[in-house]
Order: C-alpha cells, then structure tokens, then sequence
C-alpha cells in the first residue's frame, strides 16, 4: 500500500498538507467537545447554541468567495497558515467572552478563517495532484481529516480528569498553532501551475478555457462545475442535518436510548473510512459522477432501509453504509471539478463549490427542523432520500461533464 501511495502520489507536498489537516482537525475536534460542555456550565440554552452555530455557518458562507481572491493574491501557502493561526486565535479565547454578542463575533470570525483554511487545503491538494489521480488525493485528505476530528474527542476525554474544559480551548489553539507552523516551515511555495493560464497550464485539450473575469465568467465557471457543487451541496445538507436531527429520530421513534442513538456519527465516520478510498480510486479510473451516482442510490437504498428496522445493530450497519456513501461525496466531488477546470481557475471554482457546501450547511438544519417538527423524523429520511434521488437523476442529465466519460463516448463511437 505504502508503495502505491508512493507511485500515485509522489509529492511530499501533499503529506505535508495531510498532516496539517490531521493536526488541525485534532484541534477542531477538541473543541467541538468542549463547546457544549462549556456552554451548559454558562446556562446557555439550545436555542443559543443554534444561534452560534449559524453564525459559525454565515463566517463559512461570507468568506467562501474572498478566499479564492485572497489565494491568487497572497498564495494558498499563506492563506492556509494565516487562517489556521486566526483560527487557533478565536478558540484560544473564547473562553475569555462571555457575552453572547462577543461569542457570535468569535463564532462568526472563526467560520472566516475556517472557510479560508479548508479552501487553501483543498486548492493545494488539487495543484499537487495529478489529473489521474485527484480522487485519491482529495480522498487521503479527507480520512487524514476524519482521524482528526476522532482523535480530538478522545484526546479531550482523556485528559478531562486533570484539564478544565475551558482550558483545552487553550489546548486547541495551541494544536492550530502547530498546524501553522508546519506549513510554515514544512509546506513549499503554490506550484507555478497555480498561476499560469488555461493554454500553459498543462497542455491538455480536455481542459475547458478559462473563464473570463466578472460575474458572467463567474456563471460560466459555476456551469461547469455544476454537478460538483450539486454533489457538495447535498453533501453539506445531510451532514449538517442528519448529525442533529437522525439521533432525535432514533430516540423519539425507535426507542433507541440517547447514548446508543449519538453514535450515529461515529458510524458515519466509520463508513467514510471504509468506503471513501475505494470509491476514490474507482473514479480516478472509471469516471467520477459514475461513482457518485452510485454512491448515491446505494446511500438512498440504506437511508430507506432504517425505516423498517427495529434493531439498532443493524440500523447501526445500514446506517454506516449509507453514511460512509455519503460523507465520501466530498472528495470525489472535489476531484470531479479538479478534472474539469484548469489549474489556474482552482482558486475560484473551488469558491463556488465552497459557496454551494455552506450553503447546504446553513440551509439543511433550517429545513430539515421544520419539516421534523411538523411531521416526524420518517419525514426526515425521506427527505434526505429525495435530495440524493435528485442529485442522481442530475447526474444522469449531465454525465458527459466528466472528461473520462466524453472519452468513453468518443471511443465508442470511433468503435
């Protein structure tokens, strides 16, 4: 395996941004455990924590734009280690505010740097991919990131008996801390590929031109990326939604006890793990939207097969299936658009797919609380089915926006 990894991925480059988002992610993970804990001992109710979760989502939104200006100025380089430094920033002192107008700044302010740390991220690991390889790398990124977000729960358990929770907010920023320093010292300038123009960028007739500047230019570039951001979309909708409202469902219409019921995201997590590498490698090879559109009726298969079920084992094996189809949209949508565009347009497609991701992220709890309130959790599920269903019938209409299936038609028909 080692030496597979080795061969397809050659650039040290890419292990470093790797480890970055481990680190980092270890940090997010700290403090997304902390957060509740630190709220309720504060007396803040629900309605609150909501309220600082969307002003986390608008950071997320605001600045999904800028950052690919803020990239092609100053490099992804240096974006990502100043927004991974701005980061650690605001969780090292949220502890010190105690207003919640001082907590919605911080919260908000952190989706910003947030936003401009995974887009370096994700921007970076596109440039250092190569074309046949994108899916793998973008898929790596996201297990390493996983990882972190699971070892940063436990490390925050494991040292609760001797740390106040509100000092591992200081423990978080100092872990960002480290990740910035790693790409500081570790992580070598943007590739040139990142600032040259679609006819130098790689010699390769399949990339589409590059867009023109300006809002039309915007509108072309989103067009041809539109069933990434469809895919990232959907992506943020189930991910944002099924973490707060499915464990409810289990609990409220299975009977399934609340510890057994928050496990859920855990097996989420477990199914990306398992699934996200595998699917990788067969769209590198097979094409990305075929694989997503199987990624996606399996995932709608196993979300309508909870329905009927009234062991939470199996619930719990249907649930890492469907979850693990799911959380490994992401990467093969990233990849999916790295495929399209040229490199030199990476720092503005990948905000218009960011943009459609928050979107999803701040748009899915909203709706999906109203329709659960108004008609139960089945609703819910199905819900999350129709928008999948959706997506996969788009992926149908517009297949021949992968390059790899523009060749098989073209070899069939030369055939």
């Amino acid at each position: 395996m080692i030496r597979f990894l080795r061969e397809h991925l050659p650039d040290r480059n890419l292990w470093v941004i790797y480890a970055t988002m481990l680190v980092l992610s270890t940090a997010y993970g700290i403090a997304l455990a902390v957060l509740p804990i630190v709220l309720q001992e504060r007396k803040i109710g629900q309605d609150v924590v909501g309220e600082l979760a969307s002003w986390f989502a608008l950071g997320l939104v605001v600045f999904a734009v800028p950052s690919g200006a803020f990239i092609r100025r100053f490099s992804a380089r240096w974006t990502l280690a100043v927004s991974i430094l701005g980061y650690g920033v605001m969780i090292g002192i949220l502890p010190l505010l105690k207003s919640y107008p001082a907590l919605a700044v911080d919260r908000f302010i952190d989706g910003l740097f947030s936003m401009g740390a995974w887009m370096s991220a994700e921007t970076l690991v596109l440039w250092r991919s190569n074309r046949n390889n994108k899916a793998l790398a973008t898929s790596l990124s996201a297990t390493f990131t996983m990882a972190g977000y699971m070892a940063g729960p436990a490390l925050s358990y494991a040292v609760s008996g001797f740390v106040a929770p509100e000092l591992r907010f200081y423990m978080a920023g100092g872990i960002a801390a480290l990740a910035a320093l790693i790409v500081t010292l570790a992580l070598q300038p943007d590739p040139p590929e990142s600032h040259r123009h679609a006819e130098a960028s790689a010699g390769n007739q399949e990339l589409e031109v590059e867009a023109p500047p300006g809002f039309r230019g915007a509108l072309s570039l989103a067009w041809r990326i539109k069933v990434s951001c469809l895919a990232t979309f959907a992506s943020g909708f189930f991910q944002a939604s099924a973490a707060l409202f499915v464990p409810r469902f289990l609990v409220q219409e299975k009977g399934v006890p609340d510890e057994q019921a928050s496990l859920v995201v855990a097996f989420a997590a477990a199914g990306m793990l398992l699934i996200s590498n595998f699917a990788a490698r067969a769209g590198d090879r097979f094409g990305h939207i075929l694989v997503m559109r199987t990624l996606a009726i399996a995932g709608v298969l196993g979300m309508l097969a909870m329905l009927p079920l009234q062991s939470f084992a199996m619930m719990g094996v249907v649930f890492v299936i469907a979850g693990g189809c799911f959380s490994s949209m992401p990467p093969l949508s990233l990849a999916l658009q790295g495929v399209i565009v040229c490199p030199a347009e990476y720092p503005r497609s990948n905000s218009i797919f960011n943009v459609f991701f928050a979107c999803g992220l701040v748009i899915g709890p909203f709706i999906t609380g109203r329709v659960f309130a108004a008609h139960g959790g089945t609703t819910i599920i199905m819900l999350f089915a129709a928008i999948w269903c959706v997506f996969a019938a788009a992926s149908v209409v517009f297949r021949g926006d992968d390059p790899r299936a523009r060749r098989t038609a073209g070899t069939l028909a030369k055939a």
